[in-house]
C-alpha cells in the first residue's frame, strides 16, 4: 500500500513505496535469488539503512530486467543523489516521472527531481518540477506540500518571474465622455470623436526580477516589466467613428528598475529605495520617458499584519506633447489587518501634486482606498473586493471660469478559481466599474470591464 516516506534535507527524497514493509537486513545478509517484489522492499531496505552502493547495485539489477521499473527507478534516484552524482539522479528521476501513470507516484517523482535540482541550485528548474507535483494528484496533503515547498525554493532563487494574460470586454475602449460637448466662454464645442467605444482589450504582463546575494546591509534587486495592451474595437464603435481603429489605442510599456532594501534591527521592518526608468509606447510610437525615485518604509505590529508609508518622485518627459510633461510628488501609505476570521482588510492614503506647464496635467489629488480579501472561498474561488475614490483638483482654468474638480470612483472585483488548476495556474474573472464625476463634461466618463485571465496560485 502506497506510503510517504522520509524527508531529507529540507527535500522529499523518497516518496512513495509500492511493494511490501521494507526488510531491514545488512547487504552481507541479503538471499542470493529475490522475486521482482522482494528485491525491490530488500533495495528500499538497504537505502533507509545508509547501504547505498548495495541499493544501487540491486536498483541496477532490477532495470535490467524492467527498464520502466518505477521503484526501482526512485531507488536508483534517490542513490545516485546521495553518491553525489547528480546528473544520473535527475534521469533516473526523469525516467520515475515517466513510466508511471499512477498519480501519487509521478508526484513523488517530480517532488524528487526538484529537490536534486534544488541541491544543485537550479532554482527555476526545481520550482517548475514543484509545479508538476502540484498538477499530478488532487490530494490536499500533496499539494499543500508542494506549494509549502515551492515557497522554499521561490525564497531561495534569486530570480523570480511572472506573467499575467488577460482578455477584457470593456465598455470605453478610449475613454470617451459622456457628453461630447464643452463651453469655453460662451461658446459651445461639440467633437463627435469623443464618444465611448465598446471593444476587448487583449493584455500582456511580464515580470523578471534579479536579487543579488544579501550582505550585511541589506539587499539589492533589479527588476524589469513589461505591460502591453492590444484592443478590438466593436462593430458598435466603428459605426459610431468610422475612421477608429482598436491600433489606434494599442498601448505598451517597458519599465526597468534598481531596488534597494536596506537590513533593519527589526525583524518585522524595512526601508526600500527603488529607482525606475521607463518608456511608453501608444499606436506605435513613443510618447512618454520617465524617471523615478520612491523611498518606504514597511513593518508589521502586533495589530496590523503589515504596513508601509512612502514618498514618491516621478518626473515625465512627454513626447508627442512637450506641453504635457510633468513631475509628481507623492505621499502614500498602508495597511493590512487580519480580523478574526482570518480574512484580510487593507486600506491606504495618499496624497499627490503634479506640476505641469499643461493645465489638463497640473493638480493635485487625494485618494483612499479599501480593500477586503475574506478568507474562505466564495462561489468555489478566492474573491478579493477594492474600491478608492480620488478626488482631484486642477491648478489653472481651461474650460469656463472655474477650476476643473474630478471625483473618480473605482470599484473592483476579482475571483480566482483555484480549483481549477494546471501547474499551479487558474482561471481569473475580474469586473471592473470605473465613474469619473466631472464638473466639466468632456471629462465625465464611465466605464464597465470585464476581464479573463490566468494567475499563478503558489
Amino acid at each position: 500500500m502506497p506510503v510517504l516516506t522520509y524527508i531529507r534535507n529540507g527535500a522529499a527524497i523518497l516518496a512513495l513505496v509500492l511493494a511490501a514493509v521494507p526488510v531491514h537486513v545488512s547487504a552481507q545478509d541479503s538471499p542470493q535469488r529475490l522475486s521482482p517484489s522482494e528485491a525491490r522492499s530488500f533495495a528500499l531496505g538497504l537505502l533507509q539503512q545508509g547501504e547505498t552502493q548495495a541499493a544501487r547495485a540491486l536498483a541496477l539489477g532490477l532495470l535490467r530486467k524492467d527498464s520502466r521499473d518505477y521503484i526501482a527507478l526512485m531507488v536508483l534516484a534517490e542513490a545516485e543523489r546521495s553518491l553525489g552524482r547528480p546528473a544520473q539522479a535527475k534521469f533516473a528521476a526523469r525516467r520515475a516521472w515517466r513510466s508511471t501513470d499512477v498519480e501519487k507516484e509521478r508526484f513523488a517523482a517530480a517532488f524528487m527531481m526538484s529537490g536534486i535540482l534544488k541541491a544543485e541550485e537550479k532554482y527555476s528548474q526545481a520550482q517548475l518540477w514543484l509545479r508538476r507535483a502540484g498538477t499530478a494528484t488532487d490530494e490536499p496533503r500533496y499539494e499543500a506540500a508542494a506549494r509549502k515547498e515551492y515557497r522554499r525554493v521561490q525564497a531561495a532563487n534569486p530570480w523570480s518571474l511572472s506573467f499575467n494574460f488577460s482578455l477584457a470586454p470593456t465598455s470605453n475602449v478610449n475613454g470617451g465622455p459622456n457628453d461630447n460637448t464643452y463651453t469655453i466662454g460662451d461658446l459651445v464645442f461639440v467633437d463627435p470623436t469623443a464618444v465611448p467605444l465598446s471593444g476587448v482589450e487583449v493584455g500582456t504582463m511580464l515580470n523578471i526580477t534579479h536579487r543579488l546575494k544579501p550582505a550585511e546591509w541589506g539587499r539589492v534587486s533589479f527588476g524589469l516589466r513589461y505591460d502591453e495592451r492590444r484592443y478590438m474595437l466593436s462593430s458598435a464603435a466603428k459605426r459610431a467613428v468610422p475612421t477608429a481603429n482598436g491600433s489606434d489605442y494599442a498601448f505598451t510599456a517597458l519599465d526597468v528598475h534598481m531596488r534597494i532594501d536596506f537590513a533593519s534591527k527589526m525583524e518585522r521592518a524595512r526601508t526600500t529605495a527603488e529607482i525606475g526608468l521607463s518608456q511608453a509606447w501608444q499606436a506605435g510610437e513613443r510618447i512618454a520617458t520617465g524617471q523615478r525615485l520612491r523611498l518606504s518604509r514597511g513593518f508589521a505590529s502586533e495589530r496590523l499584519a503589515f504596513a508601509s508609508y512612502g514618498i514618491s518622485l516621478q518626473d515625465q518627459t512627454r513626447h508627442d506633447s512637450a506641453l504635457r510633461s510633468n513631475t509628481a510628488y507623492t505621499v502614500d501609505g498602508f495597511a493590512l489587518r487580519q480580523l478574526s476570521n482570518d480574512s484580510l482588510l487593507r486600506y491606504g492614503a495618499a496624497l499627490s501634486k503634479v506640476d505641469s506647464a499643461s493645465s489638463d496635467m497640473a493638480h493635485t489629488a487625494a485618494t483612499l482606498s479599501l480593500a477586503y480579501l475574506p478568507a474562505a472561498p466564495l462561489l468555489g474561488a478566492q474573491a478579493s473586493f477594492s474600491g478608492a475614490l480620488q478626488l482631484r483638483e486642477y491648478d489653472r482654468l481651461r474650460y469656463g471660469s472655474t477650476l476643473r474638480r474630478d471625483q473618480k470612483l473605482s470599484l473592483s472585483a476579482n475571483f480566482v478559481f483555484e480549483q481549477i488548476d494546471y501547474m499551479g495556474f487558474s482561471p481569473s474573472l475580474t469586473l471592473n466599474a470605473t465613474r469619473n464625476i466631472s464638473n466639466k463634461t468632456l471629462f465625465d466618463t464611465q466605464e464597465l470591464g470585464l476581464s479573463l485571465g490566468i494567475k499563478s496560485t503558489f
